[in-house]
Formats: C-alpha cells, sequence, structure tokens
C-alpha cells in the first residue's frame, strides 16, 4: 500500500487517495443496502372513458393507420378479483392442514379397529379479518369501489359530458422498474363476439419519476356478411388468467410482418386459407381501430390526464405502506383524497 501510494507524488493526491478509499469501504455497504432494498408499493387507479366531441372531430379529420401490429406481450397480467384470491387461499388452507393430517396419523389399526375421525373435505372460507388482510398485503388485486379516489370525478364527467366509462379499476402493487414492470390487461366497452371495444394493456414502473407505458387500442365493429377483414389487424385474443407468457398466433395480413413459414408455399397458402376462415366465421369485423402508444412520467399524489381522440384517461397513483406483521391486529388502509389531499381511513 505504501509503495502504491507513493506513486501518487504530492502529499495532497495521496491524502484524496487514502479519502477515497476510505469514502468506498463507508459506502459500499450503505449502496448494498439500497439495491437490496425491496420495491416500494403504490395504489394505483387508473379510468378509461370515451371521447364523444373528440371522436366526432376524429371522423372527419383524423386517419387511423392500418399497418399496425397488436399485442398482449409477454408481461401482460390480469388484475385479480379479491374473493377469487380468498378462495384459492381457503383451498391451500385445507390442502396445507389434510397434508399435515396425514403426516400425524398414527399408524392403520388393525381390522375391525377404529379409524380416525374424517378428514375434511371443505374449505372453510377466510373470514373477514382475513379478507382484510389481504386485501391490504396481495398485489394487483381490484379494491372495492369505496376504496377509489376518483369516482366522484368520473361519475361528473359521465354525467355532464355523457362520456361512457370503459375501465375503471384501482389496485396496489411493487413499483419495479420500468423495464421489468408487469403490464396489466386492460378490457372494456362492449362485447362484439369475443372482442371489447377497448383492450391492450398499461405498465406502472418507477426510476427517478413513474413511468406510465400505454399500449391500448379502441376498435369499432360491423356485423359480417363476408366483406373480410378491410385492412384492419386482427384483435388479439387476451391470454388466459394466470398465464406467465402469451404466445401470439395471430396473422395481420397488412402489417407487413414476416413469418418463419418456410418455403414450402402449400404451407404457406394453408395457414392464410385458415386465417381468412377464422375471420369469416367471426360474427363481427372491425370496421376502424385507433391505438395509443405512449411512455408518460409523471408523480404521485397528482392526477393525471391523457387525452385521445378516442379515449381519455386518468391516472392517480399514491404510495401505500404495507402494514406491519401483527397478528392481532388488523390495520385500516389509507386514502388519501385527490381533491383536498388528506388522508382517511377506509371502510
Amino acid at each position: 500500500m505504501h509503495v502504491f501510494l507513493q506513486s501518487f507524488g504530492t502529499p495532497f493526491a495521496r491524502i484524496a487517495l487514502i479519502a477515497a478509499f476510505a469514502f468506498t469501504a463507508v459506502a459500499s455497504p450503505h449502496l448494498q443496502a439500497q439495491e437490496d432494498l425491496e420495491p416500494r408499493w403504490y395504489q394505483v387507479e387508473i379510468a378509461i372513458f370515451t371521447q364523444p366531441g373528440n371522436a366526432q372531430l376524429a371522423a372527419n379529420a383524423e386517419i387511423f393507420r392500418k399497418d399496425v401490429t397488436l399485442s398482449y406481450g409477454k408481461n401482460a397480467r390480469h388484475l385479480r378479483d379479491l374473493m377469487d384470491v380468498a378462495r384459492e387461499m381457503a383451498e391451500q388452507n385445507l390442502q396445507d392442514d389434510m397434508i399435515a393430517g396425514l403426516a400425524s396419523q398414527p399408524a392403520p389399526a388393525a381390522e375391525g379397529g377404529a379409524t380416525g375421525a374424517t378428514p375434511q373435505s371443505e374449505p372453510i372460507p377466510l373470514s373477514e379479518a382475513e379478507i382484510a388482510a389481504v386485501l391490504q398485503t396481495t398485489p394487483f388485486v381490484k379494491l372495492p369501489q369505496e376504496l377509489r379516489g376518483l369516482n366522484d370525478t368520473i361519475a361528473a364527467l359521465s354525467r355532464r359530458n355523457r362520456q361512457e366509462v370503459l375501465f375503471h379499476e384501482a389496485w396496489r402493487q411493487p413499483m419495479l422498474t420500468p423495464e421489468s414492470a408487469p403490464a396489466i390487461i386492460i378490457s372494456g366497452g362492449e362485447l362484439f363476439g369475443e372482442d371489447r371495444a377497448l383492450g391492450g394493456t398499461l405498465a406502472l414502473g418507477a426510476s427517478r419519476y413513474l413511468h406510465l407505458k400505454s399500449n391500448l387500442w379502441m376498435a369499432e365493429f360491423a356485423e359480417n356478411y363476408g366483406q373480410g377483414d378491410l385492412g384492419w389487424p386482427s384483435i388479439p385474443t387476451p391470454p388466459l388468467k394466470n398465464s406467465e407468457e402469451i404466445h401470439d398466433t395471430q396473422i395481420n395480413l397488412n402489417a407487413g410482418q414476416t413469418t418463419e413459414l418456410g418455403d414450402d408455399l402449400w404451407q404457406q397458402y394453408e395457414i392464410i386459407d385458415s386465417t381468412y376462415q377464422n375471420i369469416l366465421n367471426k360474427p363481427y369485423v372491425v370496421t376502424n381501430l385507433a391505438t395509443l402508444n405512449q411512455d408518460r412520467r409523471m408523480r404521485s399524489g397528482e392526477v393525471h390526464y391523457i387525452d385521445h381522440p378516442k379515449i381519455g384517461i386518468m391516472v392517480y397513483v399514491t404510495p401505500y405502506e404495507l402494514p406491519e406483521e401483527d397478528p392481532d391486529q388488523t390495520i385500516e388502509p389509507e386514502l388519501i383524497d385527490p381533491a383536498s389531499g388528506a388522508a382517511t381511513q377506509g371502510r
């Protein structure tokens, strides 16, 4: 070490280097601790609604492109219903109890001997306190309507401007980096066969700021009487719930996509023919389609509005503190009123 420091000549340079080593030794554990911190949780609320006034202007002035590819992506996931999660937990509790019972069961009695008690065959529903704990600590679960902060705002928009609410949900989640954030599957509006008018995903992540990545489409439909797809891309099928990966099998003949079909012309013909047969078998076809693909930076605690000719989006994100682990106490979640900024207790 002494020989190494001598190579830096002046005493000032050697002192600076010693200070740098000392800072690194002190700071490294702190930096490592920051890297090991768990992601911060937020409560997210998103409302999507139609824009009747903008849509009329767009019909005359806006021309939407047909050479687009629609996809849910590989990191898409559904929001979960609270009662579905509670039922799954009750079933898991039953399974755990059965396994524990089998492990502690004595050896089988001799023929004609007494037998043990009949094992429980039906799950015991979770108590209200257990369901409340699930709501407080489980990510990506739809919150009850009374825990939303934008109810009055959205109701006023619908009442005054006759804007149809297509999607309005709130949930809690740990905020990962924008690159690894899961994309929440969005679906809403009128149902046309198996397709909804509104579809796509929204992904919310955090670095220095919150980042919202939108991948949405809004489609109009007409009855299919054999007119074909009219050049619009097919609406992809939403992934099944709890599926980890989405494998898109849709072929968009008008998007200039390259597909690995090989050199077998007959194979290509069969795939294209099958695609057209699927189009003809659908009761509705797309007659117009608008997309919204945007990265938006935002701050928590503020209501953000995203405008589009077809739809409007309101986003309200607030920090959420996970309750401390206390089996004897159920902590009521705190809400923040977007109008006043005051904290209120959830019911």
